[in-house]
């Protein structure tokens, strides 16, 4: 990959942390930039929902919107595959989240993002996230 198709998948890899963090207080909104509104899009949340289309998908991010009580997310470290206009980010990323009881837990999360270049400008076509288990 050359260095111009590496920062732009670096800027959606930096997008995809800035919309969570948006999400975590409540706007959902940065989500509809980067991801692709297409019908075979996919979503799979570390919340256990498969999602597939734009429509359940922003319904899930709404969702958890609505019920998020704050807290944020980073990258720890990724690893970037790109194949002509296909790229695939491996992240392993940590988030500090409020729980119902105003306590902040820390948690752990492994994703795989999976963007296309469409027309010159890269989406998000697919994401699958896991929540690690404590060791």
């Amino acid at each position: 990959m050359d260095a111009k198709q590496e920062a732009e998948i670096l800027g959606m890899k930096d997008a995809w942390y800035a919309a969570l963090n948006a999400m975590l207080e409540g706007d959902p909104g940065p989500f509809s930039e980067i991801y692709s509104h297409a019908e075979d899009a996919t979503y799979l949340s570390a919340m256990g929902s498969i999602c597939i289309g734009w429509n359940n998908i922003w319904k899930d991010w709404q969702q958890q919107a609505r019920d998020s009580r704050g807290g944020f997310t980073e990258e720890i470290e990724s690893h970037i595959h790109m194949i002509g206009d296909v790229a695939v980010i491996h992240s392993l990323g940590r988030a500090l989240l409020k729980e119902d009881t105003g306590a902040e837990g820390e948690h752990q999360v492994r994703e795989t993002s999976v963007l296309h270049r469409d027309s010159g400008q890269w989406k998000i076509v697919a994401h699958h996230a896991d929540a690690l288990l404590p060791r």
